[in-house]
């Protein structure tokens, strides 16, 4: 997998990705810490949630078309440089929890812009074969980051200078955008983003639009997307909750647990290309979607050996959890940017973005909602069954079947061929 990194353009894309999200990973603990500060409202953290993934929801689909029109260097580059503006802004903000609300929306729209460019770009650096490695190193690389990010916070917290902080933490973007300067992308690239500036903006957009329901991998991967997002979402929004507040984890042991997850998750997405090679791409996220239904399901009697053997079950449990994720989002991620045409990627990501996070806030609203009325407890072996009916019903339609369309041809094979040697 480390191999990957001696692609000089991977190994620049990587570290700006290594950089930044050791950034937003302090930043989010500031913002959490900044929040309980500044408000007794237990709904504020709602909200943040609700201000960084809004801007996906709202812009995702018209960013989308811009992704495939310009440069995705330029794209990433300037997306960075707009963060950076918007962190430091944040000091200023740090005594008004309206005001950074506000700028948490503002700097989700730099990563609506940042993420669809970076995927569309993976596939023009690399072979084909080479994308589940890639796709897991990231994921693997977001799951250390995780761990490393909040030790680094917790670290700087003590030092009671939150404006030094958020001066590190817009650093990091800027150290990002200098690595992306030395992106070296092939010519087809920057030729496909001239060509696609030859047609308008909306022409652009109803093309990707198009492409939803007239391609049949694609259609595939948005039903499954949005359905599996949506129930995952209703469990994701209890969990915490059930471990603070119906486990009463205090918070030195729920820091271990985070950090165990994120341990976990950084070997399940290590092991998850090598499965791959094994087990198809969606037959291993239909196993997985099983699992983490199953998980999810088991919660009661993992809070009965709770009460019986403190901790331990809930070891275990959380520990599952991070393994498990990593085995849906990187067979997800590797099918996306081996089967979506490149010249729709960047329309198409954005197009998920916008699902995704709609399905995401929709979750995660009706699964608070539904707490309020069961427990989370009962909410969370609802949303479990759920998710093993959707493992067990999916295979059965359609769509399923959709996602057996070809994600190589021999016109890809040889321009594959042709990108191995760029560096």
């Amino acid at each position: 997998m480390f191999q990957l990194l001696k692609n000089r353009s991977y190994r620049r894309l990587w570290s700006a990705q290594v950089i930044s999200e050791l950034g937003d990973g302090i930043s989010h603990l500031l913002i959490l810490f900044l929040a309980s500060k500044l408000t007794s409202n237990p709904m504020v953290f709602g909200y943040i949630l609700i201000a960084r993934h809004l801007p996906g929801m709202l812009f995702g689909t018209l960013v989308g078309p811009l992704v495939d029109r310009f440069s995705r260097k330029r794209m990433m580059i300037g997306a960075d440089l707009y963060r950076f503006v918007i962190v430091l802004l944040m000091i200023a903000g740090q005594s008004s929890i309206t005001l950074l609300l506000f700028l948490i929306f503002m700097q989700g729209i730099g990563a609506v812009f940042f993420e669809p460019a970076k995927s569309a770009v993976i596939p023009t650096i690399m072979r084909k074969d080479e994308i589940p490695a890639a796709v897991s190193l990231s994921q693997s690389t977001y799951m250390m980051m995780m761990i490393i990010a909040p030790s680094i916070g917790g670290f700087l917290l003590l030092i009671d200078h939150i404006s030094l902080i958020f001066i590190l933490d817009a650093a990091t973007f800027l150290i990002s955008a200098f690595f992306l300067l030395g992106l070296k992308l092939d010519n087809r690239e920057e030729e496909k983003s001239h060509e696609e500036a030859a047609i308008s903006y909306l022409q652009s957009l109803k093309q990707g639009l198009q492409s939803v329901t007239s391609n049949r991998f694609i259609t595939g991967i948005f039903i499954l997307l949005t359905s599996a997002v949506f129930v995952l979402s209703i469990v994701s929004a209890n969990v915490y909750a059930i471990i603070l507040n119906v486990f009463e984890v205090s918070q030195v042991h729920f820091g271990m647990m985070e950090s165990l997850e994120g341990a976990f998750g950084i070997l399940g997405a290590l092991a998850v290309p090598l499965l791959m090679k094994k087990v198809s791409n969606k037959a291993l996220i239909m196993y997985s979607f099983g699992f983490s239904g199953l998980l999810a399901a088991v919660v009661i009697p993992v809070y009965d050996l709770h009460t019986m053997v403190p901790l331990v079950s809930l070891y275990i449990w959380m520990s599952l959890i991070g393994a498990t994720n990593p085995f849906i989002n990187i067979p997800l991620n590797s099918m996306l940017m081996q089967g979506v045409p490149e010249e729709l990627l960047g329309r198409i990501s954005g197009i998920l973005t916008t699902c995704f996070n709609g399905s995401l806030l929709g979750g995660l609203l009706l699964g608070g909602w539904l707490a309020t009325l069961a427990g989370p407890l009962w909410t969370v072996t609802a949303g479990g069954l759920c998710l093993i009916a959707v493992s067990l019903i999916f295979p059965l339609s359609k769509f399923y079947g959709y996602l057996t369309v070809a994600v190589s041809t021999p016109e890809n094979a040889e321009r594959a061929g042709d990108r191995k040697g760029v560096t």
